[in-house]
Parts: C-alpha cells; sequence; structure tokens
C-alpha cells in the first residue's frame, strides 16, 4: 500500500469521493505505463471504471474509495456478483470494439483511509465467458 493524501476531501458526498479517486487511480496508473482509454463504460449489467491499456492488454479497472476504514472493506466491496457485472460489461467493450482475441484482465485500485493499493489481475474472467 502506498500512502495517499485525501487532497481536499474533508467531507465529500459518495458521487464526488468516487469520481476524486477514479481521477486518483488513472493518474496513478498512467505513472506506472498504463494508458487510460475511457472511463465509465456503462451497459445495464454493469459499469467499467477505467478501461486502460498496458502493453498489449487491455485492462479492466474498478476503483473503489473509502474516507475510513470501514466495513465491508473497499476489497470485500468487490464481490463475486460484483465480478459478474464487470464481466459482462467487459466482454460487451471487448465485443463492441471489436477486440476479441485481445488479452485483458480486471485490476483493482483501492483507496481507504488515506491509502492507495494496485491490485493488478485482482481476478479472473470466469471460464464461461469467451473473447
Amino acid at each position: 500500500m502506498t500512502d495517499f493524501p485525501l487532497r481536499g476531501m474533508d467531507d465529500p458526498s459518495t458521487q464526488a469521493l468516487g469520481d476524486w479517486g477514479e481521477e486518483e487511480a488513472a493518474r496513478y496508473l498512467t505513472q506506472r505505463g498504463l494508458r487510460v482509454v475511457d472511463r465509465h463504460y456503462r451497459q445495464k449489467w454493469g459499469e467499467i471504471d477505467l478501461i486502460c491499456r498496458h502493453e498489449e492488454t487491455w485492462v479492466f479497472v474498478e476503483v473503489k474509495t473509502r474516507l475510513h476504514l470501514s466495513q465491508p472493506s473497499a476489497v470485500d466491496a468487490v464481490t463475486p456478483r460484483k465480478r459478474q457485472r464487470l464481466a459482462r460489461a467487459a466482454m460487451s467493450y471487448m465485443k463492441w470494439k471489436r477486440l476479441e482475441g485481445c488479452s485483458m484482465r480486471f485490476d483493482l485500485v483501492l483507496i481507504e483511509a488515506g491509502q492507495m493499493e494496485w491490485i493488478p489481475d485482482a481476478f479472473e474472467l470466469p471460464s464461461y465467458y469467451t473473447v
């Protein structure tokens, strides 16, 4: 985990905190060699916060931001159901952009109580999905 100051986030709304976290995550990932290609890809079955490229791999990023340590924790908030929704949205994006057969992965960026953690390849695409 990396110490991460919560600049200007004294008492934000949930939406403002989420937007701020996604912007900070995009900056963080860009500094580490990923290129942000798209943001807030929404479909009826799910939303992808950030879509990035890392070399030849498409990276679908879920960002969870919490001001304080809480229950459920940021990582626990990415439930199996949430992962399924992310997978469906990612598959939709890959098909829409005609990227079937390209390498892809799912990353998490967790910002919690002034700490940021990036978890590359946090979970795999369920086996019943095919690209």
